[in-house]
């Protein structure tokens, strides 16, 4: 009877710990938001930015607590991408173009001025290189415009020759943008204006738009309309994988350590996710799936994965094999050298991954002065130069931020 007892125990306790297990890992929806359309995640430092239907929802403390912003435009119902670049927010959307603010979210302007032409308000995607802020219409090609003096936008589309483009991504500096739907994108490579029409699949009469790329180490991880694509040359080269999911409407990419996910969109809104953890040599299914509305986005933040769909925010415990990064495991930012300095200095870094950085200088008021680069970098050692120009002597900081985390240091103008 011991035994029995004993036995039967065991299988309770056995079938009570595979259930908490199998709990830990499900999706739990984000109760302090609304169950309503979510569009866009955006990670920014420490703020995780949430695209609303009309407003962006944001959480400084890892998803614990969240705050939002105004209204961006009543009659605004589809938000496409999320941007912060020279301290200023922009918001793209489908049917009113880009709007912006300067005091986070408390007061929104529509930001239009030169977005001209069919569907130029029609803004598929926004991307970073530099001091240029760029944007992907559907139907009149792509526009920049310099963010450090709010110019107004210009057509960016020299030898580009598709009108709608699907995508914008910046990768070390190089523009790729799903122009066309023959199987080619279009690339631009800093410095330079001109772009250039390239391969990513072989064209057999069905549409196949370039969809979104991601860097995995010194890989490319793409998706099209017509499946996954891999690339060991930056671009040159691509290798199909079909995920088994049939035409796939938009798609999305985020990663965390090893892992990276791909979230494929059927034109109907079911989302279906793929990951890899071989660069893209295999795919698999990711498990378990979130189902039951449309998917928008997901995106890995401090140890969770966040799903956005059209019934609000989803997360779930990060699952990623052993090469998960810790999240003491930022940027190390070193000391300027020469310091104190009257010309120009050089800040050292080091980043432990690649992906979205931005340098920033400020004042001993704590106001910003200069933006040195906000943009996507390698991982590995870096140098920046800051040229002092007509700074006025005294004590700065400079502060680098990325995915990983902030770090700060001070420097002496004499």
């Amino acid at each position: 009877m011991n035994t029995i007892n004993s036995f039967r125990t065991i299988i309770l306790l056995s079938l009570f710990f595979l259930s908490w297990s199998l709990n830990a890992q499900q999706w739990q929806r984000v109760n302090e938001l609304p169950s309503t359309q979510m569009s866009v995640l955006y990670t920014q430092g420490d703020t995780f930015y949430v695209a609303g239907l009309n407003k962006l929802y944001f959480s400084l403390n890892n998803g614990n607590t969240w705050d939002s912003t105004s209204v961006i435009q009543p009659a605004l119902d589809y938000i496409t991408a999320v941007q912060v670049c020279h301290n200023r927010l922009y918001v793209s959307t489908l049917d009113i173009g880009i709007w912006s603010s300067a005091d986070h979210g408390n007061t929104w302007q529509a930001d239009n001025a030169g977005l001209a032409g069919a569907g130029a308000e029609d803004i598929s995607g926004l991307a970073v290189r530099g001091d240029s802020l760029y944007a992907s219409t559907y139907g009149s090609g792509v526009f920049v415009k310099n963010t450090v003096i709010n110019s107004p936008w210009s057509a960016y589309n020299q030898n580009m020759h598709w009108g709608n483009v699907e995508s914008i991504t910046n990768i070390h500096d190089k523009l790729f943008a799903g122009a066309g739907g023959n199987g080619t994108m279009a690339l631009q490579a800093y410095p330079g204006d001109t772009w250039k029409e390239a391969t990513f699949a072989q064209f057999g009469g069905e549409v196949n738009s370039f969809l979104g790329v991601i860097q995995q180490g010194e890989i490319l991880l793409a998706a099209g309309n017509g499946g996954l694509y891999r690339s060991t040359d930056d671009g040159t080269n691509w290798t199909p994988f079909n995920p088994g999911v049939g035409f796939i409407g938009s798609a999305r990419f985020t990663k965390n350590g090893d892992r990276v996910l791909a979230l494929l969109i059927k034109p109907s809104g079911a989302g279906f996710m793929r990951y890899t953890d071989d660069a893209g040599e295999t795919w698999n299914s990711f498990q378990p799936a979130l189902t039951g509305s449309a998917a928008f986005d997901l995106a890995f933040h401090n140890g969770s994965l966040y799903a956005a769909h059209g019934n609000g925010l989803w997360r779930m415990a990060a699952t990623t094999p052993v090469d998960e990064i810790p999240a003491t495991s930022g940027p190390e930012l070193g000391q300027n050298f020469p310091n104190p300095f009257s010309a120009s200095t050089l800040i050292p870094f080091h980043l432990p991954l690649s992906g979205k950085v931005e340098i920033s200088v400020f004042n001993a008021s704590g106001a910003l002065v200069r933006t040195l680069w906000s943009g996507t970098l390698p991982a590995g050692k870096h140098e920046m130069e800051l040229d002092a120009g007509n700074l006025p002597a005294g004590m700065y900081f400079y502060r680098i931020a990325t995915e990983q985390g902030v770090a700060t240091e001070t420097m002496l103008i004499q």
